[in-house]
């Protein structure tokens, strides 16, 4: 008669079974820890780990003599302090600190022009293998190089600024109800812009590959600032009594969020987007109520001045070594320009303007002059950046912005 009393046979998933010829576990010692209760995941962890079928067995017998063990240690090798570095070599710091580009010396400062690995793995590490890639879609280095992103990134680490704290708060007086819902309005649309800045940056920065850590963090600069932007431009449309006014008609920010590739994004936002906000940043500061808001547009406009040269060094770094490239990147930016032209339709961002640079509704006519001046520095900052990265586009300007390179009347 049977006992009915016996253990049913377990029976070894495929994947265990695999998994225990490889690492030299029986079968049988396999089925008696199934039978003890070990879930299949953590064998197969143990085996990986490196754990052997003497130690399980030891682990078991001391269990059976009541020891207080833990789980079976792995063995030691220290093999990974026998993969080659460049063991001596020393990063010295120069005058102004251990910077990025102070670490770049040998191996560890030479740039592929294709990274091959889809991993975390660090430039300059030994991969490990059998580690799940990243899908990474940007792994040219002509795609998303600039030779300037280290020293930016160092210069916006050391230009920090905080603006609960480094706002002089208590300066703001109370305005006119004219210039209030001005400066409120113009707000609301700086604050706008730099919330898309920082969203449509932070959707690319995972599709950047390690090797080009420079960029990646140069970049993530960049999203904290715009976070920061958006902070700073909240509170001062909320700390006066005014409040937020009306959303941004958002032509430009759809030629932002629609682009297909990184250099495409960069050439709209960082290149053209960016140019034309630094500009009102610095009649922000020119016409700024009080000192209060004088800093608040210097402190964005030394920001957003790093965003542009990232960019612009960027497009220069592409058409150097993609010469192919060039009327790619034009039609790039004859696209970010008609939607740049659209936006003029935010009549409220405008006359927002006109009346912050007027100096009041009453003098809104001579404010509409200087929003004019201020549209002919845009154009004229943006056409010299371009140039800088050897491109001209006077002759290519979309017609709107190209009528403010001609003389005034």
């Amino acid at each position: 008669m049977a006992d009915e009393s016996a253990a049913p046979v377990v029976e070894i998933p495929t994947g265990l079974a695999a998994q225990a010829k490889q690492a030299g576990w029986p079968e049988d010692l396999v089925r008696e820890l199934l039978q003890r209760g070990a879930q299949p995941a953590d064998l197969v962890r143990y085996m990986r780990m490196g754990v052997t079928a003497d130690q399980v067995r030891q682990f078991i017998a001391g269990q059976a003599g009541g020891e207080a063990v833990g789980p079976p240690a792995p063995q030691l090798d220290l093999s990974w302090m026998k993969v080659p570095t460049e063991w001596g070599t020393r990063a010295r710091p120069t005058k102004k600190g251990l910077t990025m580009d102070a670490i770049n010396i040998g191996k560890y400062g030479e740039v592929p022009d294709t990274w091959e690995y889809q991993t975390e793995m660090p430039r300059g590490a030994v991969p490990t293998l059998d580690v799940e890639g990243m899908s990474y879609s940007v792994y040219e280095k002509q795609e998303l190089w600039s030779d300037n992103a280290a020293a930016l990134y160092e210069e916006a680490i050391q230009r920090r600024w905080r603006p609960a704290t480094d706002i002089p708060w208590q300066a703001i007086r109370p305005l006119p109800d004219d210039l209030e819902r001005a400066i409120c309005q113009v707000c609301t649309h700086l604050s706008e812009k730099a919330q898309v800045e920082a969203d449509v940056l932070s959707g690319w920065e995972p599709e950047l590959s390690y090797g080009y850590h420079e960029v990646k963090l140069c970049l993530a600069s960049v999203i904290f600032e715009g976070a920061r932007h958006t902070e700073v431009f909240r509170k001062r449309a909320l700390c006066n009594g005014g409040g937020l006014g009306l959303q941004s008609t958002g032509w430009g920010f759809r030629s932002v969020t629609d682009a297909r590739n990184f250099t495409e994004m960069v050439a709209i936002q960082m290149v053209l987007q960016d140019s034309f906000t630094l500009v009102q940043h610095q009649y922000g500061e020119a016409f700024a109520p009080s000192a209060a808001e004088q800093l608040i547009f210097r402190l964005a406009m030394q920001d957003k001045a790093r965003h542009v040269a990232y960019g612009i060094a960027h497009l220069k770094y592409v058409l150097l070594h993609r010469a192919e490239r060039r009327q790619e990147i034009e039609r790039y930016l004859e696209k970010g320009e008609a939607l740049l032209v659209a936006d003029d339709r935010d009549t409220a961002t405008r006359e927002a303007f006109a009346i912050l640079l007027g100096g009041g509704k009453d003098r809104i006519q001579e404010g509409l002059t200087k929003y004019e001046e201020m549209r002919r520095r845009q154009v004229q900052q943006y056409l010299e950046r371009l140039s800088w990265a050897t491109i001209d586009r006077r002759e290519r300007l979309h017609p709107a912005l190209r009528a403010y390179t001609q003389a005034p009347e």
